[in-house]
This record gives C-alpha cells, structure tokens and sequence, in this order.
C-alpha cells in the first residue's frame, strides 16, 4: 500500500484488508451487494460473481456477459436484486449524460440470459424512470417478490412484473417488450423534481429532491408526504433510511445530512414521521462533512456520493456504521457516536451541529461504490459486517477487528 499522511496511520491498524482485482475488460460501474451466497460488479461488458464471505468477497471466477434480448443496452447505471437473488433488474439511461431509462432488462442470474426487456408506461404511453429500488430493505432476498418501486422527477410509482393476463411475455418470442403495470403511484405536478429514493423495512418511502427537501411517504400512501424536511438549500443526491424508519442519510455534495424521524404525537406517543405529520416537532439534523485538508487530499472528484447505513434487514437490530464515497476516500461515521446528542463534536457549537469524527479509507483511484454488507457478515470477533470498497479495475473488502 502506499505511504499514509500520519494522520491516517491509526486506522490502518483497526482493519484487515482483502484486495482482489477485476477481470480484464472489467471497469467496475456498480456493486449489486447480496445478502445471500453471491454479490455481482457489475461492469462494462458483463455482470461478475463474486462470493460472499465473512472477511468480505471474492472471486468466483464466474462472469455474465450482457446477452439474449436487443443487447444494444449501454452499461446499467443501476443492478436490482430480487427474487430471492436469483434474478437483476438492469437500468440503462436512454441518453448519455441523463439518468432516465425507458425501462428494464431482467436477467436470470443462473442462466446468465436476458429474459425480459420491461417497458414503463402508463395510460398507454411510454414514460421515463430515473430510479428504480426495491418495495422494501430486505425484499430482494423474498422469493416471491415481483413488484419494485419506480421514481421520475415527478412521479413516485410501484410497478408489478405480473402481466395481467397472467403470463409474462418472453423476449425471444415477443415482438414487443412487455409493458410493466403501474399498479399504485402518483404524478406529482410539475415542481417536485424527485432526485433519488429508499424504503424501510416495513415499505415506508423517503424521497429526496432537487431543492434539498425529504419527504417521507407511508407504505400506504404515495400521494401525500406524512413529513417533509425543508431541508438546507442543496440537492439531495442520495438518501437512504434505517431499516426501523427512525434516522435518514441524505448526501449532498458537500455534506451528510442526518435526519432524527421521531417525535411524540398529541397522544403521547411515539410515531415515526413515515406514520404521522411532524410538523413543527422536526429535530435540528446533524452536518457529517471532512475537515478541509480531508477534502482536499481526496482529489479532484471530492465530492460527496452515495452515504449509506451498513446493513440490517431484521427488526430490533441497529446499523452500526455510516459510510460515504468522497474522490479516492470512503469515509466511515460510528452511527451510535454520531447520534448521541452529548457526542463531544458538539458541545461548542452553536446553531446546526455538524461531526468531523470519522475514519478514511484511502484508495490510489477514484471509488466507484462503498457498501456495508449484509448484518449476518459480521462474525464474532468483528462487530460489523466487512466493508466494501470498488474502484473501476479492483475490489477490496475491509474487516473492522475486535479491537476498534
């Protein structure tokens, strides 16, 4: 590994690192973390399956190269587990430079085949999605599953891959793709400008948007925010939920912003923003950003992607860590530490509070994607599930040890 700056060196000593580089013609574009046997990076020319292991992942020397169907599809910005895992929903922007597709190819993990090319449309019309996710944290590991949740600028969607004649067409003897059926949804007017989006583990909805606002959407209703946070002014880019509904991530380029959902409703008791109106009760959130010097040294991409919780898909159990991508820097938040009001990043400040206490995990290239794995990673001697870290031509997976 190369030399560290003095101030890194500390937090090499808490970790053991497994590094393992890509296939040729890989190009890491995504990671697709399965909370199963298997994880799938998901690459320029193919998908390649790596095992799940307690120290992280690796090879199986497995790869899936995009075929069956029109496979004229340029690299999927988005891979969907679901259906026990067995199958990928794959989202190819329609332009380059936009995110919005038109609609998905579903793969058949086992086969390595593209069974479906789905549509979206609507009232007979082809519309656009910019982000597809699942109904819920855990469903991708439900054998059953065949619904998934869709997200333009101004439309907040599930759609059913059950054909209402009951069959799904296949590709090789359809001559056109089937159309997905907006089973439940709602077309905002214009103006909402939705930018990104996660479900709890009940299938409550946050939803982030161009103006900085989070709303949060019942499991029963997509027409009408319970809460909306008013949010800071800067676009939300990513946002992502505990699996209890009770904290959000939201990243700007900038900064994290952690948002507290609880509150005590008139009755005395204690709700959730996704299951009553908070209205005036919105705690002040807290700022996660880098020390200057920090995002400076994390290169010229430096800014913020993709903050996440590590993974949890069971009731009672609480995520441990936070973790965010800045240029060639993963950077992880002790979420426990992070949440407590008493924590000593903020005893001296005055209005919104913000914590630079955080550990980086440096890489020599720009990172494509860091993720926690799934909660039953973690073993005995490691408190956490190994972290996942994948640059464009490596992936390497970090076990945080006893001792930290």
């Amino acid at each position: 590994m190369p030399s560290r700056s003095p101030i890194l060196k500390p937090l090499m000593e808490d970790l053991r690192e497994y590094e393992e580089p890509v296939e040729e013609g890989g190009g890491i574009q995504s990671l697709a973390l399965g909370a199963l046997d298997n994880s799938f990076l998901v690459g320029d020319s193919g998908i390649q399956v790596v095992r799940n292991f307690e120290h992280g992942i690796h090879g199986k020397g497995v790869s899936v190269k995009f075929s069956g169907g029109s496979t004229n599809f340029s690299t999927p910005k988005k891979a969907l587990l679901m259906r026990a895992e067995t199958n990928m929903l794959l989202m190819s922007p329609a332009t380059d430079g936009k995110p919005h597709a038109k609609g998905v190819h579903q793969l058949d993990i086992e086969t390595g085949k593209v069974v479906s090319e789905w549509k979206f449309g609507k009232d007979g019309a082809d519309i656009n999605m910019r982000d597809i996710t699942n109904d819920s944290k855990g469903a991708q590991m439900d054998p059953s599953e065949s619904t998934f949740l869709g997200l333009d600028d101004n439309r907040l969607c599930r759609w059913d891959m059950r054909d209402r004649r009951g069959i799904v067409q296949n590709i090789a003897s359809a001559t056109e793709s089937p159309v997905l059926q907006w089973t439940q949804g709602h077309q905002f007017s214009r103006g909402t400008n939705f930018q990104c989006f996660a479900s709890t583990g009940d299938g409550s909805i946050v939803v982030g948007s161009l103006d900085g606002k989070i709303r949060l959407y019942s499991k029963s209703s997509m027409r009408m925010a319970k809460t909306a946070f008013p949010g800071l002014g800067s676009p939300i880019t990513h946002v992502d939920v505990t699996y209890d509904g009770k904290w959000i991530l939201g990243t700007t380029d900038t900064y994290l912003i952690l948002i507290c959902t609880i509150f005590i409703d008139k009755d005395g008791k204690e709700k959730t923003g996704f299951g009553g109106r908070m209205g005036n009760r919105i705690a002040a959130p807290r700022l996660l950003k880098l020390t200057p010097l920090d995002s400076h040294l994390a290169g010229q991409n430096n800014i913020f992607r993709e903050g996440r919780f590590s993974w949890v898909t069971e009731n009672g159990k609480q995520e441990r860590h936070l973790v965010a991508t800045v240029g060639k820097y993963s950077v992880v938040w002790n979420f426990l530490q992070v949440k407590n009001s008493h924590h000593e990043c903020y005893q001296c400040q005055e209005g919104l509070k913000s914590c630079y206490c955080y550990k980086v995990i440096p890489k020599d290239e720009s990172i494509v994607a860091s993720r926690f794995m799934h909660e039953k990673y973690a073993v005995s001697d490691t408190p956490e599930a190994p972290l996942v870290v994948a640059t464009p031509m490596k992936v390497t997976s970090f076990s945080i040890s006893s001792k930290h």
